[in-house]
Formats: C-alpha cells, sequence, structure tokens
C-alpha cells in the first residue's frame, strides 16, 4: 500500500490544517492521491532442479556395549529409544539360564549328556585288620599301620574270655613299660594302681581272675591326633568283637573324649551307663590321680560308682 500510493499531498494538507488552527479550519480535500509509476520488478528466479541427498556416512562414535534386551520396566534405558535402529537380539553363547527378567528357555537351561559331569565314586579305605578274623591276627595286622610300624612291641589284650570287666587304659606308663608285656597281667596288678582297683572292684563283687586289660594306643602314652584318635575308635572296635566284655570301664578325662568324642562332657557323664560299639561302658576318673587324691576315692566310689548301676556292692 505505501509503494502504490504517494501521500504526500496528504501530509501538506495535513500541515497546513494544523497551522491556521481551529477558527480557519478547512473542510475541503483539495487533495487527492496519485498513483507512483509502477517500476518493473525483476524476473521471479526460477527453482532450481531438486538435487537427490547424498548419503552422509554415520559420524564414528566411542564404542559401547550393546545391551541386552531389556524389560519394559527400564522406559530410560538406551537400549529402547525410539531413535535408534532396531537391532536384532544378541544370542546368548554363555551356557547359563537366560535372565531373571525373561521366561526360562528350556534350550538354554539343558544340558547334553556328553558335557555331564561323571558321578563321583568314593571308595572307602579298608584296613588289613578289619578282615581278621581272631584276635591274634588283629595283633598282627595292625603292626602295619602307620602309628604302629616304629614300635617295638604293642601291648596284647590280657585276661579271660569274655571277662565281666575290661579295664580300658590310655597307653603304657613309661615307668610300666619295662615291667608289663603282652601276657602278664600280674604286672599291672603289681602296681599301686592296680592294687588299688583291684580292691575297688572286689568291694563290688568282681575279682582280680575276672578282669581284662587293654590298652587305647597299645605303647607308651604320647599326644594322638584327632585323625589317630578316629582310627584307634575303629580298632577298639574291631578289638571288642574278639574279647566281648559284658561291661568296658574307661578312666580319665582325655580317654573319655577319645573314645566318646567331644559331643559329650565328662563331669556329666563320668559314672553314668554309656555304650561304645554296642557294649555296656561307663567312665571313671583317672586312677593313676586317684591313688593319692581321697577326695576322688570318694567321688568314685560314692558317686560315680552307684551312679552307672552296673555294679552290687558286696556285702561285708
Amino acid at each position: 500500500m505505501a509503494d502504490e500510493f504517494d501521500f504526500s499531498e496528504l501530509r501538506n494538507y495535513l500541515s497546513g490544517q494544523i497551522d491556521l488552527g481551529e477558527a480557519e479550519l478547512l473542510l475541503d480535500e483539495p487533495w487527492m492521491l496519485t498513483r507512483k509509476p509502477a517500476v518493473p520488478s525483476a524476473p521471479a528466479a526460477r527453482p532450481a532442479a531438486p538435487v537427490p541427498p547424498r548419503p552422509v556416512p554415520p559420524t564414528p562414535t566411542a564404542a559401547r556395549p550393546v545391551p541386552r534386551n531389556l524389560p519394559p520396566q527400564f522406559p530410560n534405558s538406551s537400549a529402547a529409544t525410539p531413535a535408534d535402529a532396531p537391532q536384532a537380539p544378541i544370542p546368548d553363547t554363555t551356557g547359563f539360564a537366560p535372565s531373571l527378567f525373561g521366561a526360562v528357555d528350556a534350550k538354554a537351561t539343558a544340558i547334553s549328556v556328553a558335557n555331564m559331569p561323571t558321578e563321583r565314586i568314593v571308595k572307602r579305605a579298608t584296613h588289613a585288620f578289619e578282615s581278621a578274623e581272631t584276635l591274634d591276627a588283629f595283633y598282627e595286622s595292625i603292626k602295619g599301620e602307620a602309628m604302629y610300624t616304629k614300635e617295638a612291641a604293642l601291648a596284647h589284650y590280657v585276661g579271660p574270655a569274655k571277662p565281666k570287666v575290661l579295664f580300658l587304659l590310655p597307653a603304657i606308663k613309661m615307668a610300666e613299660a619295662a615291667n608289663i608285656s603282652a601276657t602278664n597281667t600280674n604286672a599291672f596288678f603289681g602296681t599301686p594302681v592296680g592294687e588299688m582297683l583291684s580292691r575297688l572292684f572286689a568291694s563290688l563283687s568282681i575279682e582280680q581272675k575276672d578282669i581284662g586289660i587293654t590298652y587305647f594306643f597299645k605303647s607308651t602314652e604320647r599326644p594322638l591326633a584327632p585323625l589317630l584318635e578316629a582310627a584307634l575308635r575303629k580298632m577298639l572296635t574291631k578289638e571288642l568283637s574278639f574279647i566281648q566284655p559284658e561291661i568296658m570301664v574307661t578312666f580319665g578325662q582325655p580317654l573319655f573324649y577319645q573314645v566318646f568324642g567331644k559331643g559329650k562332657n565328662f563331669d556329666d557323664n563320668a559314672g553314668t551307663a554309656m555304650d561304645f560299639a554296642g557294649t555296656k561302658s561307663v567312665a571313671l576318673v583317672d586312677p593313676y590321680l586317684m591313688v593319692n587324691d581321697k577326695q576322688m576315692k570318694w567321688l568314685t566310689w560314692k558317686v560315680h560308682i552307684p551312679r552307672s548301676g552296673m555294679f552290687t556292692i558286696a556285702a561285708k
């Protein structure tokens, strides 16, 4: 509009009206609009032919691990944005079960028979003494055991067949080793400890001739490793099957744990009736300590012996 008409006359008329004031205001309109001469415009440029876009190679980016197919509860994951091109799921080559978020694939969990682990066969170690058929054969076979290979001589059981009471002592005392032989029971009963035990059990109506003696470790006393204790328990079980005593009496707290294990308390079970490998058993205090301790003698006679219920006090 501004380019088509010339408003100069209108501008001059309005300026003159303002200068005359209200008294001399002219109401006519002596001006007229005149059209400007048309200026020929430049020909419009023709649009250029469309150029097919050239493929732009993707800008290389830092390699990043491609996440596996995540479930819809992770909407902010970059693996599920609309701008990313769809990607084929990456096969699972680990051989394990599929993700906890997905369904269990039977093919993934199936293991071929060739890859199945072979069944492990555990062979139980056998010892020569386990197949012994007599007591003498038993003693001959245990000489080959590792714990006895360096021993000059082993203490055998001495006493009657099927004794009423079997004394199980821990091991031979060093002071008695020279006097106690495999066939001499009188050597033990000739010691102060042997004499005390002989009198004690005579008061229980059990004579010395009905008592047998054997040792848990059939040589001089020494500390024993737990593995040796387990092997000695197996030997004792086999030995008892030949001796067949009515009652087995163990002496001392260390021997109590070696025979009956750590699951029982000596103070609570001393004097009580127990069982070892089918043999009635009772544990008493160490006779080598009792021989010089009147309090231990009183505890044995007044508490432990009556508690067992296995013995009858002889009438005097």
